[in-house]
């Protein structure tokens, strides 16, 4: 039976000669500190330790329980939550709604099979006009954005059916919040050349921000937040928070799912500290902070990446693996912008183009460093791939090192002799373009780093006499926007 807090344990148990085990702290973390205060006689010496090993039996029990518990609650709300799944399935607004809601509280991950099979079924409807025309603006347009987030193309034309004689977007849909938000969400997933779309998201947005004066607070902040933040432009954990907040009731499904969603958050922080605290080890050891004492120490924010882009928890070891290639890509970036003199940084790309460990005993010591841990990480990578799938990518990854050094020995070139390089010619060097244009569009002001990161500004600004700063940034940002529609393809 478990003491409860309140139990004035010390009365009976003065000193404790044994130690509490770690997991009795845990559940019941102010006895522990009971057990400080008298000095025991030899006397006591046996009775003290059979009863704290009793208490510690104890509370290792209920811990158990505890735990047991959970697993049992956790197991039944998945059984929940697949029942309500084909419970819905015969009605498409309503399984739309509970998906949405599924891949917003973060838990899709639990569920793909069921959401596949239910996803396939829509694909069938949505080529049947009959069938689309008894649908509302908000059942379309979450079940458009649904199936092209998973790769389903569907036409742009759905939308045809909530036009007027003009060809015009019909205003009596500006009475229709939700729908008015679904579109805009919808419309966030347009590829090149779907003028629909575009017409779409004009639409949705000039309307929504009209009717921001007109809701309640919690309804204009809801809005607010699509506007700004549409979920396919967001990173997906980011907003389970707030989602789980502003949600709507499903049926009385809401409980549930708050439910399983709490216990997975729960899981999912549990495995990332565990893989953040690898990896801050690994990059202790490397001991590459303390060489250079004003690169970029951050192993917590180098992880929010792989965090977004794998968000199953069973993908632990690709996380580990992404998060330490981001830090050698961070650290490389430091050495062309700040560190490395152009000789060092052309031995060093000479070295990385090779791929040769030789070649690092004409590196300065702090660039060895980085060559072997990243040459280790590289075959590392490659060995376990080869020994999961048969395929080794290490010469792969290589040529793309080597890419990335290349382009960066250019740009330190360009910085070395003062020469502005055309815009185009700067993002051509390039190597991942697109990732490229989000950077620079990324403030940096909180990193007091030197170097020449806002270099394309600069070449914009000089090949447009009077544009300024922000316009230049207006511009990446168009871009940007022209490069969703080349990824939602």
């Amino acid at each position: 039976m478990a003491i409860p807090r309140s139990a004035s344990v010390s009365s009976n148990i003065p000193h404790a000669q044994t130690g509490i085990s770690q997991i009795t702290k845990t559940c019941l973390p102010s006895v522990a500190s009971v057990f400080t205060t008298h000095k025991p006689s030899i006397t006591l010496d046996l009775s003290l330790s059979t009863n704290a090993s009793k208490l510690q039996a104890s509370l290792t029990k209920d811990c158990i329980l505890s735990e047991e518990r959970s697993h049992i609650k956790h197991a039944q709300n998945l059984v929940d939550v697949r029942h309500i799944l084909k419970k819905v399935g015969g009605d498409p607004s309503e399984g739309l709604v509970l998906v949405d809601a599924i891949q917003r509280l973060g838990i899709d991950y639990c569920f793909r099979e069921e959401i596949e099979a239910f996803l396939k079924r829509q694909f069938l409807d949505v080529t049947n006009t009959a069938i689309l025309k008894q649908h509302d603006l908000s059942t379309v347009s979450l079940c458009f954005r649904l199936l092209r987030q998973e790769g389903y193309h569907v036409s742009a034309d759905v939308f045809g059916n909530f036009k007027d004689k003009e060809g015009n977007f019909d205003a009596k849909l500006g009475e229709d919040t939700r729908g008015l938000m679904e579109l805009y969400e919808a419309s966030q997933l347009s590829i090149e050349g779907e003028d629909i779309l575009e017409e779409a998201a004009n639409f949705s947005s000039q309307l929504l921000t009209l009717r921001m004066e007109h809701l309640d607070h919690h309804q204009a902040r809801i809005v607010k937040k699509t506007l700004e933040h549409p979920y396919r432009k967001s990173l997906a954990r980011s907003t389970i928070k707030n989602f789980t907040i502003d949600f709507d009731d499903i049926n009385g499904y809401k409980s549930t799912l708050q439910e399983l969603a709490s216990m997975e958050i729960d899981v999912v922080q549990t495995v990332h500290q565990q893989e953040l605290l690898q990896v801050s080890s690994w990059w202790k050891d490397l001991g590459l902070a303390k060489e250079l004492k004003l690169a970029r120490d951050q192993p917590q924010k180098w992880h929010m990446w792989p965090m977004a882009a794998l968000t199953d928890p069973s993908l632990s070891e690709q996380r580990i693996d992404l998060t330490k290639s981001i830090s050698l890509i961070y650290l490389i970036d430091d050495k062309f912008d700040v560190y490395g003199t152009l000789d060092e940084l052309t031995l060093f790309t000479e070295a990385i183009n090779r791929w040769d460990i030789a070649a690092i005993e004409e590196l300065p010591h702090y660039m060895k460093i980085c060559f072997k841990a990243l040459y280790d990480i590289t075959n590392e990578i490659g060995y376990k791939v080869y020994a999961k799938h048969g395929y080794n990518p290490a010469e792969s990854l290589q040529k793309t090192w080597a890419s990335l050094c290349n382009a960066f020995l250019v740009e330190a070139r360009w910085f070395g002799s003062e020469h502005i390089p055309k815009a185009e010619e700067y993002l051509n060097n390039g190597i991942w373009r697109e990732a490229l244009l989000l950077s620079l569009k990324i403030n940096r002001q909180d990193e007091e780093q030197d170097g020449h990161d806002g270099l394309y500004i600069i070449c914009y600004m000089e090949e447009h006499e009077g544009s300024s700063i922000e316009s230049g940034r207006q511009h990446i940002t168009e871009m940007i926007s022209e490069t969703w529609k080349r990824l939602n393809k």
